[in-house]
């Protein structure tokens, strides 16, 4: 009987033949597996490329959304502020109107410094006071 040799046996003697055929056979090999090098160099690049760049957009879009918040929430306040200067403006206003009416003057004065037309007279009334003081 012939005795096997495993491939994991320490006994390989051979000779590898130093020919054309054997050289050209090594270049196909060498370039079979530099193809598949570029060919998962190329896959991986055109992989991860583009989910580094979806990543960087989803987070500028993520970024200009929080600002987009901020600054509808001071559009808001804003608006807030706004509508309460017009409410104010238009107080003012009506104000401005009434100082311009001489007999509203003439009635703030009355009111305010106690003075009063000819023929009127002025009676000043205590303010109520408890009735469990009597």
């Amino acid at each position: 009987m012939t005795k096997r040799h495993s491939s994991n046996d320490d006994q390989r003697n051979f000779t590898k033949l130093d020919n054309d055929y054997v050289r050209n056979t090594d270049k196909a090999i060498n370039r079979k597996k530099q193809a598949r090098k570029r060919k998962i160099r190329r896959i991986v690049f055109f992989a991860i490329v583009p989910v580094v760049i979806i990543a960087f957009l989803v987070n500028i879009l993520f970024h200009q959304n929080e600002i987009l918040a901020e600054k509808e929430k001071k559009k808001d306040e804003a608006n807030q502020h706004l509508t309460e200067l017009k409410d104010e403006r238009d107080s003012l206003n009506l104000k401005i109107k009434q100082l311009e009416d001489d007999e509203y003057i003439a009635k703030m004065l009355r009111k305010e410094y106690f003075l009063s037309e000819k023929g009127e007279i002025i009676f000043i009334i205590p303010e109520k006071k408890d009735k469990k003081d009597d």
